[in-house]
């Protein structure tokens, strides 16, 4: 048996036999890739993009990269037709509820509680409650279900426009205390009148609730407002069920106030659409 080698191709056999040789097999010779070319080309171009890299670093890179002119649209808010309130309201209705079950379900926990917060009530506490969701509804059924006995004055803190001292006012002609208010009268003076009514045991009026719908609204928020608030809080015969939405709504209430305000603080998070309170005033 002989062995011989080229460069790029196969050993050759050729094997010996006693009787008949077999006819040699012939081999092409296939000449090697120029792999050595194809690595020099690739070095080169690493090479350059590497130098580019390096050249422009930095804001003349930033620069480098967003050279090209940019391209805006020609549509603009004027083109758009702007809905109006009805069809606005007709497409949010359309809109799925989602975990309607699951805030079902916790509405009806909440309502167990009713009782509990009219006990509490009565014995000489406010209410005060916080939470995700709107509440008005919520409160809204507590009152009816409860305090359905004695005149209720609900008063929406939301409205951006609410002038408390008209509100006040109100309550003065609506429970009858005998007096004529001059509209020249300031607000400490209304509040003082609402005060001596209920302290009065000869009174026809027995009891008052103020529900307030956000206490940390917006046309609420001002000291004097708070105080007078305060004051009606801790008047024997009236009681006070309030809400509100704003996370620092702690600090409209120092430690007089708080005193005043005697609140018991519950948390009914409803995750219920804030619907009535966001609505264009």
């Amino acid at each position: 048996m002989t062995c011989k080698t080229r460069q790029g191709t196969i050993i050759q056999k050729q094997i010996a036999s006693s009787s008949k040789l077999p006819k040699p097999v012939v081999f092409i010779d296939v000449p090697p890739p120029n792999l050595q070319g194809r690595i020099e080309s690739r070095r080169k171009l690493l090479d350059s993009t590497k130098q580019t890299s390096q050249d422009a670093t930095g804001y003349e890179r930033y620069f480098e990269d967003h050279h090209m002119k940019t391209r805006t649209s020609n549509n603009t808010l004027a083109g758009v037709d702007i809905l109006n309130k009805a069809e606005c309201r007709s497409i949010l209705t359309k809109v799925p509820v989602k975990h309607k079950t699951e805030i079902e379900s916790l509405t009806e926990l909440y309502k167990c509680q009713f009782l509990q917060w009219y006990i509490e009530l009565k014995s000489g506490f406010n209410l005060l409650f916080y939470g995700y969701g709107s509440k008005k509804k919520l409160l809204e059924e507590f009152s009816q279900a409860y305090l359905r006995d004695r005149p209720l004055l609900v008063i929406n803190g939301f409205l951006s426009k609410l002038k408390i001292k008209e509100v006040f006012l109100q309550v003065i002609n609506g429970v009858d205390m005998g007096v004529k208010p001059r509209s020249r009268e300031t607000l400490e003076e209304l509040t003082e009148l609402i005060r001596e009514y209920f302290a009065d045991p000869d009174r026809k009026v027995q009891n008052l609730y103020i529900m307030i719908h956000n206490i940390d609204g917006q046309g609420l928020r001002t000291l004097q407002i708070q105080n007078c608030l305060s004051i009606l809080a801790s008047s024997p015969n009236i009681y006070f069920i309030a809400s509100t939405d704003h996370i620092n709504a702690t600090l409209l209430f120092d430690q007089d106030r708080a005193t005043k305000f005697n609140w018991i603080w519950h948390d009914i998070t409803t995750f219920n659409y804030y619907e009535v309170e966001q609505a264009p005033k």
